[in-house]
């Protein structure tokens, strides 16, 4: 009795806005056939549970097969005067609405591949599809159970930077996406709905291409177990993964960086009065993280976390403390040879290790900074908490000096590279091999030795002085003087070959 009322009522609801109710059955906007005839499906409104039609109601795929029926959502709600209408347009050809229309069927159209696909592999049944369209693998796999693999998978190898920067990337992802993305929605179009996200929220271009770069590593897994279709060249055409920034401005010139130094040398912070600006604990702090990045700078470009691993090793000895040596940790993994970096202890890079290194012994780091042994996860942690250090000291230093820049520890990098390049006296292969950009693949480059000590020395001293004020004779002989007699004899028969 209770369910005759309730068909009355439906009946009723109809007939009160003009739809009859042998219409709402038959208003499908596209059907497919699968490929080897088995499969329905029709793209139309699931009124199982609809009392009124004059509320929105979902936008499904219903899929029939042998008997049995399953209703796939896409997101999308109408009322039934509106998908009657949308569906009058559909089979009249005409342009209304055509956009949201082709849309809609291009939905369903994935659902029909994913379908076939399944068909093609002869593993087809309705929930194998359900759960294939919910983004669920064999076990119940989502993109996010892979991610967490992938960050564990990194963790293991000992890369905690690649892991911690998947682990902010999927961070982000959720709180722009959600937690309900299927396999079956990742495609072009999905992409782009995520950088223009992105871009609203006012994130700048590098940080929205480490996102996409990151996630597209992680698409490409799915798709090599075969849980996402395509390819991420299509989906990824377009959407800006491989854009960076130019941080061409982010560098301070020559006299900037011997302004710094000077200021760094004479260890005073004192107002016009002469009264000490900061206790003596802060003014410590001040210059050493002054000391660090002048450090970095001068030592070829470092990163911050070259430098906090940076270790005495056989190099220094062999070359009598007169060299340090290291591979970039960003790309050692990549090309071992390409990495090495090989810098000269120059009089002022020796100032700074004397004032804050440890005393040289074999194996250990230079830096009293971060112990070693630890974690991998432990090290990001120590390198970011000093990036901050950094930053917040050099924005307290270009206050003192008066300067418009607020450097972070990134720029010591650009400014080595374009100082030296600007000097216009160094050429491109040394400030390359510097940096350990090297790509240089031949064998005979790994049997010849590096740059000799005084010519690092006369390139390097560009990055503190004008090359017009340079006397290269004087240059010479205060580089003499720096070493000891030994040192200058085979200097002087180096020079003599």
């Amino acid at each position: 009795m209770e369910l005759e009322k309730n068909k009355a009522a439906k009946s009723i609801s109809l007939a009160s806005n003009g739809i009859s109710k042998s219409s709402r059955g038959e208003k499908c906007l596209a059907k497919f056939t699968s490929s080897n005839g088995s499969v329905y499906g029709s793209l139309t409104l699931d009124i199982r549970k609809a009392g009124d039609y004059n509320q929105p109601l979902p936008v499904v795929v219903r899929i029939a097969h042998e008997g049995k029926k399953s209703f796939l959502r896409l997101g999308e709600k109408y009322t039934m005067e509106e998908w009657i209408q949308l569906c009058e347009y559909e089979k009249t050809g005409r342009r209304v609405q055509l956009a949201e229309r082709n849309e809609l069927k291009a939905l369903m159209e994935k659902i029909k591949d994913m379908t076939n696909q399944l068909i093609e592999e002869g593993v087809f049944s309705i929930k194998k599809l359900q759960d294939c369209y919910q983004g669920k693998g064999e076990d119940d796999t989502s993109i996010y159970q892979i991610w967490d693999e992938i960050i564990q998978a990194k963790r293991d190898e000992g890369k905690a930077g690649t892991a911690r920067c998947n682990v902010d990337v999927r961070n982000r992802f959720i709180s722009n996406m959600g937690k309900e993305v299927a396999f079956s929605d990742i495609d072009q179009k999905f992409i782009q709905k995520w950088v223009n996200v992105m871009e609203k929220k006012g994130l700048c271009i590098t940080t929205i291409g480490i996102s996409l770069r990151t996630f597209r590593a992680i698409v490409n897994v799915c798709i090599d177990r075969k849980l996402i279709k395509g390819n991420t060249k299509e989906m990824f055409k377009d959407s800006g993964y491989n854009k960076m920034e130019s941080r061409k401005t982010d560098f301070l010139d020559v006299s900037t960086m011997r302004q710094l130094y000077e200021f760094w040398e004479k260890g005073e912070a004192k107002d016009e009065n002469g009264n000490e600006l900061y206790t003596l604990r802060e003014k410590n702090a001040l210059f050493r993280y002054l000391g660090l990045f002048l450090f970095m700078y001068l030592g070829d470009g470092q990163n911050l976390a070259d430098t906090l691993r940076l270790e005495y090793d056989g190099w220094y000895f062999a070359t009598h403390g007169k060299q340090l040596r290291f591979l970039r940790h960003k790309t050692k993994e990549r090309n071992k040879d390409a990495s090495e970096v090989i810098f000269p202890i120059t009089p002022e890079i020796k100032k700074i290790l004397d004032r804050y290194a440890n005393e040289p012994k074999q194996g250990q780091r230079v830096f009293p900074i971060m112990k070693q042994f630890i974690s991998p996860d432990k090290e990001i942690w120590v390198i970011q908490r000093y990036n901050r250090y950094i930053r917040e000291y050099m924005a307290k230093v270009a206050k003192l000096l008066n300067m418009e820049q607020l450097p972070t520890s990134t720029w010591a990098r650009h400014s080595f590279a374009t100082n030296l390049n600007n000097s216009g006296c160094v050429p491109r292969e040394y400030i390359s091999d510097s940096m350990g950009h090297s790509t240089s693949g031949d064998i005979t480059s790994k049997y010849i030795g590096t740059y000799p000590l005084a010519k690092m020395m006369e390139y390097n001293a560009y990055l503190l002085k004008d090359p017009k004020s340079i006397d290269s004779k004087a240059a010479l002989l205060e580089l003499l003087k720096g070493m000891s007699a030994e040192e200058r004899e085979a200097l002087m028969a180096e020079a003599s070959k």
